[in-house]
């Protein structure tokens, strides 16, 4: 039976991803609720998409009307947004609430990371707001999967700052050898793709991850692809890590400097990490490992 599904978030770089691939799947039609689809890097992001069959309907989470409009007639909602609590928490909890009223069977919140269930409360805001979202979502009596995919492999790349590919240097709080699960943000997209459409799949996590690799043996696989050298360098202990995470916290007019640090304290320390995989759920998706990822994706920008 064709299912009808809402993607919220297409305009991102993440978001636009899953759209593509949802648009890939049979017996499938996707609706894409965006703020507004006039703006011109928004009309040519989207056009690709409405070419290969996307319906795009104009609204803002905050609008009731509009999200009623935009879920009647769906099946499952899947978002992609950023923001703060006024997206991912506000935004989101209209959004399931409209769900319910109009009959919708499923959402997949906009969780995608490492195990955010496991964080402390208090350590990681971005984590705090999605667990309280997901909270209040689950309240209003709609199925939610959570997609956990880990770090995006990305992170290592170019213009992340985990490798400096001009100083030739590669950072880290520790010593670097704590496995870290990683997935690219296409294996992501795909996977998301999938379960949103999977009737079997059950609520709650849904976690995979493409490999499971440390910062060292990720710089070790970079090297061999790109031809360069890095010079490994420790910022410093889980103990010094948590004193600048700590005071970060006080920080309150930079918020997010305590997030990217949080991030990091969860990767040195293994917190997060994702426990039962799924990764061999859809026997048509073969998760990219590292090295694989490294051989598509850097050579642009980096060896020419």
């Amino acid at each position: 039976m064709t299912q009808t599904i809402l993607l919220v978030g297409a305009t991102g770089m993440f978001g636009s991803r899953v759209a593509h691939h949802l648009l890939q799947q049979p017996d499938t039609k996707v609706r894409l609720l965006v703020r507004s689809a006039e703006q011109p890097d928004k009309q040519a992001l989207l056009k690709p998409l409405i070419d290969a069959g996307a319906e795009v309907m104009e609204g803002d989470l905050a609008d009731e009307d509009a999200l009623d409009r935009a879920t009647t007639g769906v099946d499952v909602i899947v978002s992609a947004v950023q923001g703060g609590p006024d997206v991912i928490v506000a935004g989101q909890v209209a959004l399931a609430k409209s769900g319910v009223r109009n009959g919708v069977r499923r959402m997949l919140p906009s969780d995608y990371g490492l195990d955010l269930f496991e964080a402390t409360p208090g350590e990681h805001l971005m984590f705090d707001l999605r667990r309280t979202a997901d909270d209040q979502i689950a309240a209003t009596g709609i199925e939610q999967v959570n997609v956990l995919q880990g770090a995006f492999m990305e992170m290592f790349g170019p213009k992340a700052g985990t490798f400096d590919y001009d100083a030739g240097t590669v950072s880290f709080w520790g010593d670097g050898t704590q496995i870290i699960d990683a997935t690219s943000v296409e294996d992501t997209a795909r996977m998301v793709a999938h379960i949103a459409l999977d009737h079997t799949a059950q609520a709650g996590k849904f976690a995979f991850a493409g490999d499971r690799i440390s910062i060292l043996d990720a710089a070790t696989v970079i090297e061999a692809q790109t031809g360069r050298t890095f010079q490994p360098h420790s910022m410093g202990t889980e103990a010094d890590l948590r004193a600048a995470h700590e005071d970060a916290l006080q920080d309150t007019a930079n918020p997010f400097k305590s997030v990217m640090l949080a991030y990091q304290l969860y990767m040195l320390t293994g917190q997060t990490n994702l426990t039962d995989l799924q990764n061999e759920r859809y026997g048509d998706v073969k998760l990219e490992t590292f090295a694989q990822f490294a051989a598509r994706a850097l050579p642009h920008g980096v060896k020419n």
